[in-house]
C-alpha cells in the first residue's frame, strides 16, 4: 500500500512539473515603406509614401511624402505596409489582415478640417483601418498621425491609439487646398 502511495505521489510530482511549451511571442515585422492610396469622387488616384528601407534609426528615410488634399472632398483611402528591405518584398498588410482581430490603424490629424473614418472591420466588428474615408472641409495645414498598433487579446472597442504596441508611427506633413 505504502509503495502504491508513494507511486502515486511521484506519477503526480510528474504529471504537474510538466508544462506546455510557452506560445511563440509575435514575431515583430520590420516595416520599411507604409503607402497612401487616396481615390477621390472623379477616380483620381494620389499615392503618399513613407519609405525608410534600413528600418528605424539608421539612416534617414529615402522618401516621405507630404500629404496635399483637396478642398471639400472625399476620399476613399487604402493602407499598405510593406517591407522592402527583403527581395522581394515582404507584403505586411495581408499578415495585419490575416491577424485583424489583433491590429488597428489610427489616424490622427492635427487640424479639424480633415476626418478619417474607418471603413473595415475585424471578425469582432472592432475597427481596422486599411480601408477608410477621407473627407475635407477648408483649407488647411498640419499633421497626419498614422499608427499602427499591434495589440493581441487586448482589443476592444473605443481603444485609444496609446493600448497596444506600436508597430509604426508616422507624421505626415497635411495641406489641403
Amino acid at each position: 500500500m505504502r509503495i502504491l502511495k508513494l507511486t502515486a505521489l511521484v506519477v503526480l510530482i510528474a504529471i504537474s512539473s510538466c508544462k506546455k511549451d510557452p506560445l511563440p511571442p509575435n514575431e515583430e515585422e520590420l516595416i520599411t515603406t507604409v503607402v497612401i492610396e487616396l481615390t477621390d469622387n472623379q477616380g483620381v488616384k494620389s499615392t503618399f509614401s513613407f519609405k525608410d528601407l534600413d528600418g528605424e534609426g539608421g539612416n534617414a528615410p529615402s522618401q516621405f511624402d507630404p500629404i496635399v488634399l483637396g478642398l471639400n472632398k472625399t476620399y476613399s483611402g487604402k493602407v499598405i505596409f510593406l517591407n522592402e528591405s527583403v527581395s522581394p518584398a515582404d507584403d505586411i498588410t495581408a499578415e495585419i489582415l490575416a491577424e485583424a482581430d489583433d491590429h488597428q490603424l489610427y489616424f490622427t490629424s492635427s487640424t479639424s478640417n480633415l476626418s478619417v473614418s474607418i471603413v473595415d472591420k475585424d471578425t469582432k466588428n472592432l475597427p481596422l483601418g486599411l480601408s477608410s474615408t477621407w473627407t475635407t472641409t477648408g483649407a488647411a495645414t498640419g499633421t497626419l498621425n498614422v499608427t499602427l498598433k499591434h495589440k493581441p487579446g487586448v482589443k476592444a472597442a473605443n481603444d485609444p491609439v496609446s493600448k497596444g504596441e506600436t508597430d509604426v508611427s508616422l507624421d505626415f506633413q497635411l495641406t489641403i487646398k
